[in-house]
C-alpha cells in the first residue's frame, strides 16, 4: 500500500467535536482558540477508528480510496488518514472538507471528494422472477 497523499497538517490541538448518525457526519474542531476555530467535516461517513478522540497536533492524509459494491453500482469513498504524535485515525467517507470558522457559516478553505459513483449494468446481475 502506498504512503497516503499529505492533504493538510496543523500544530493545533483539535478533537471530536460530533458524530451524527442520522447525516452521517463527522466535525473535529480545534479546541485552543475559540475566536478562530478550524473544523474538518467528513461527509457520508462509512467507517472510522480512534485511539484517542484529541489530537495535540495534526496531519491529514488521503490513503487508497476504498470502493463500497452494490450488484449495480461502484461507490468510492475517501479513506483519510489522521495522525500524531503516538496515535492515529482513520475515516472511510465520501467528502472532506475544511472550514475556517464553524460549519455552515464558515469559510471553506479546502474539500477534497471521492469520485462518482460508476454504473455497473455490465457485471453479473441476478434476474428478477416475477410471481
Amino acid at each position: 500500500m502506498n504512503q497516503p497523499e499529505p492533504l493538510f497538517s496543523s500544530s493545533r490541538a483539535f478533537r471530536l467535536w460530533r458524530y451524527s448518525v442520522e447525516h452521517s457526519e463527522l466535525v473535529l474542531r480545534t479546541d485552543d482558540d475559540p475566536e478562530d476555530l478550524v473544523e474538518l467535516l467528513f461527509e457520508g461517513v462509512l467507517s472510522m477508528r480512534f485511539d484517542q478522540l484529541r489530537f495535540a497536533d495534526i496531519v491529514v492524509g488521503r490513503a487508497e480510496d476504498h470502493v463500497l459494491q452494490s450488484p449495480t453500482v461502484d461507490i468510492p469513498h475517501l479513506c483519510i488518514e489522521l495522525g500524531a504524535a503516538g496515535h492515529s485515525a482513520e475515516v472511510v467517507c465520501r467528502r472532506l472538507t475544511c472550514v475556517g470558522g464553524t460549519y455552515p457559516d464558515g469559510k471553506v478553505l479546502w474539500m477534497v471528494s471521492a469520485g462518482r459513483p460508476r454504473s455497473r449494468r455490465h457485471a453479473e446481475i441476478p434476474a428478477v422472477k416475477r410471481t
